[in-house]
């Protein structure tokens, strides 16, 4: 049988990229497209549910949708990012906090939302794997402008709450992968590596059991590349 995954976030460069990867890993591919990506064409087999990222009840009701062909999913991908264009509003201008309140609720409640709802149907899988798609301005150390900041300030404190659920979801068997994109990149380009990460068993890798990815949480860009917190 298939393993099944579900990416929220489906209709962007990024995840039509991902859609396409694991089909070519032959998954079953689930593709949540959010409010503004209805328009998106698939392709042929993939199930589609739209999500709201403002509305918990939204993903709810793509979770029973997509339960109905389903009673399980082995991995959920979340490609949320409300900022998707790079913008040259810094924090030293007038500040808008309707709009860094928008990007967090987008781009760090989006992610748990979908997280929450979908999470019955991660445990009767057996992959039991969430992966997160981000970007290296959501490192304190990596960050380096003062451009975009809503993007910025929005996606810190969604390393933190996927950091809090794998303290809590680790010992039952669930492991984590947090993507960093790469913003420069193209269509082309667009979430290169990332289901070759999401997909892959670290456990096994030269470093030591404590150490791997799959008992740590890990920042990596499409290089491979370990990103410091």
């Amino acid at each position: 049988m298939k393993k099944v995954v579900m990416i929220a976030g489906a209709g962007d460069a990024v995840g039509l990229r991902l859609v396409k990867d694991f089909l070519k890993k032959d998954y079953a591919v689930i593709a949540g497209l959010l409010t503004g990506q209805e328009g998106v064409s698939l392709p042929e087999g993939v199930l589609s549910v739209t999500l709201d990222p403002l509305s918990h009840q939204s993903a709810k009701d793509a979770a029973a949708a997509v339960a109905e062909k389903y009673p399980g999913i082995d991995m959920i991908v979340v490609n949320y990012d409300n900022c998707p264009v790079r913008e040259n509003w810094t924090i030293l201008d007038e500040p808008d906090f309707e709009a860094m309140k928008l990007a967090y609720e987008y781009n760090c409640l989006g992610p748990l939302r979908a997280i929450d709802a979908f999470r019955p149907l991660l445990d009767k899988g057996e992959g039991k794997r969430i992966c997160c798609v981000t970007s290296a301005d959501s490192s304190n150390n990596a960050a380096r402008d003062i451009a975009n900041y809503p993007s910025h300030v929005s996606k810190a404190p969604l390393n933190m709450a996927i950091n809090q659920l794998f303290n809590g979801m680790r010992p039952d068997g669930y492991t984590f992968r947090m993507y960093c994109k790469d913003v420069s990149a193209g269509p082309a380009k667009a979430g290169e590596y990332a289901a070759e990460y999401f997909t892959r068993n670290r456990s096994n890798e030269p470093e030591s059991y404590k150490h791997s990815d799959e008992n740590r949480l890990v920042l990596r860009d499409w290089m491979n590349i370990e990103i410091p917190w």
